[in-house]
């Protein structure tokens, strides 16, 4: 919706318009021009009115809402990274704004093109956890906090209900970020241990040291190693060192992943049938084959179902439109059997 047909700033360049609310959002004509010269406060306080917000995963009051119409804002900030500013004389100011428009463009051009990130997941109204990111490449998914490890850390609480043994030692599989890992030190206050590939460890350990006092606060532990889950040799030492308890959220990205992921947790898994197996993951339309594969693989491995249901969140990634997506994640218990 235009809140005019004319530029607002025609006649005053230095200066935002109001945002009524009644009036809906604002269209990038209604934004300062490049041909009215505004000054640099002015381009400063339009880039902070076009900034996406650090993604949360969740819609809420909080959230900033979205200030103006997405159509055409990329070429406006483009115009602004491409122009020489001659107007401005502040040599810092100019950098400083080519610098915000340029990470405008970042926050439309998806996750790829973000740069590293500090954020801050909220698991319930006495548990948040910050978590550093950094730059994702599709090599390494595990840099990025995907929503079903929100959705099963705020799961953990009530999956504690279906854990009927005492335990102390959790082990994640495939921990990424360590979102899980770490509410699950500080719902269960347990020893957990993190786990990833090589790649992912030392931002893992970063992030524990980053959540050292919360960790501590909460009376829980955690650490951090490689386990790569092609190699069969990775074996606990003993019995001592085998979990009652673990967990794995968003682990299944190929073909090869369910039976690799099943078979490692074999190998680390307690044969008591009070231990358990807990996993999130979404339910994307091209891995259903994917799915129903880890469910026969974990039958087959002498697993049984204890409880499954489905949660419900949003995609921290917006799209054009400035809207998040609706994702649904699939989570489910499972404990041994004879056989394991």
């Amino acid at each position: 919706m235009r809140m005019s047909e004319s530029p607002v700033t025609r006649n005053e360049p230095t200066a935002l318009p109001q945002i009524e609310e009644d009036l809906g959002l604002l269209h990038v004509h209604d934004l300062p021009q490049l041909y009215q010269k505004p000054s640099a406060s002015a381009l400063l306080d339009t880039l902070k009115l076009l900034s996406f917000e650090p993604p949360s995963f969740s819609i809420s009051s909080k959230t900033r809402p979205q200030k103006v119409d997405e159509q055409g804002v990329p070429r406006y900030l483009t115009t602004i990274v491409s122009s020489s500013l001659n107007w401005i004389k502040d040599d810092d100011a100019k950098e400083s704004i080519w610098d915000a428009a340029s990470a405008r463009l970042s926050e439309r051009s998806g996750r790829n093109a973000m740069p590293a990130m500090t954020r801050t997941f909220v698991v319930n109204e006495e548990l948040s956890i910050s978590l550093h990111e950094p730059s994702l490449t599709e090599d390494n998914l595990g840099l990025k906090t995907w929503t079903s490890s929100l959705l099963l850390a705020q799961r953990l609480a009530e999956c504690r209900k279906q854990i009927p043994s005492d335990f102390s030692r959790v082990l994640e599989l495939g921990a990424g970020t360590g979102l899980v890992g770490i509410a699950a030190a500080c719902l269960w206050q347990a020893q957990v241990l993190l786990t990833d590939l090589p790649e992912i460890v030392p931002n893992l350990l970063q992030n524990l040291a980053l959540n050292k006092a919360v960790i501590e606060k909460h009376h829980g532990q955690g650490s951090a190693r490689t386990l790569d889950w092609a190699d069969p040799t990775d074996v606990p030492r003993n019995a001592e060192e085998k979990y009652m308890v673990i967990l794995a959220a968003d682990p299944i990205y190929s073909s090869e992943h369910p039976k690799m992921l099943v078979s490692t947790v074999r190998r680390w898994i307690c044969p008591d049938s009070n231990a358990r197996f807990i996993v999130e993951l979404p339910l994307r339309d091209r891995y259903e084959e994917e799915r129903e594969d880890l469910r026969q693989t974990l039958r087959s491995f002498h697993f049984e179902l204890v409880v499954e249901g489905t949660d419900t969140g949003h995609d921290d990634w917006h799209d054009r439109d400035g809207n998040q997506a609706v994702v649904k994640c699939w989570w489910s218990i499972w404990k041994p059997s004879d056989g394991v």
